[in-house]
């Protein structure tokens, strides 16, 4: 189901029979998948089993992570979104984007998406974004969110870093 869309994107609600093929092939590659929290290549099953998490994710909160597609070509980019962090009763932004869209600031526009929906329609009064110390361009979407830095910590058996955004609407 289309949830939204921005100037370039189409933003769904994942869903296994539309996504699974796409969604495997971005998170198939290892450098796709150094970044993300196993820290390799998913396999389909591991990538299906992604995607029941965000649609159960949308289903127990009302919202979560979209599929990002390009708007005029059709093409999976990635997904991106809110993710609900019960460990630290806060709501992060999530992404990961084929390598072909690296660079191309789809990324950073769902993200705004994201930010936009968080503090808007949602209300949430803080968001957080996660990313493995050595992936500066992760890190500097965060910074072009205007998120600030929070704190270096070891999570899930990463080193990550973790930025902040305050809901100034609030």
């Amino acid at each position: 189901m289309l949830w939204g869309e921005t100037e370039r994107l189409k933003l769904y609600i994942p869903d296994v029979g539309r996504d699974l093929e796409a969604h495997s092939a971005m998170l198939e590659d290892p450098e796709v998948g150094k970044w993300l929290p196993k820290g390799t290549s998913y396999t389909r099953e591991e990538t299906e089993k992604l995607i029941r998490y965000f649609a159960a994710h949308w289903e127990r909160y009302g919202y979560g992570a979209w599929a990002v597609y390009h708007k005029l070509t059709g093409r999976f980019l990635g997904h991106c979104g809110l993710n609900r962090m019960d460990e630290w009763e806060k709501t992060e932004v999530l992404y990961a984007f084929t390598r072909e869209a690296w660079g191309n600031g789809y990324c950073t526009e769902a993200s705004t998406a994201a930010l936009s929906h968080g503090f808007g329609e949602l209300g949430l009064p803080t968001l957080i974004a996660l990313a493995k110390r050595d992936n500066a361009p992760s890190i500097a979407v965060m910074k072009r969110l205007e998120m600030k830095y929070w704190d270096s910590i070891r999570w899930r058996n990463m080193d990550v870093v973790r930025y902040e955004i305050v809901n100034e609407q609030k």
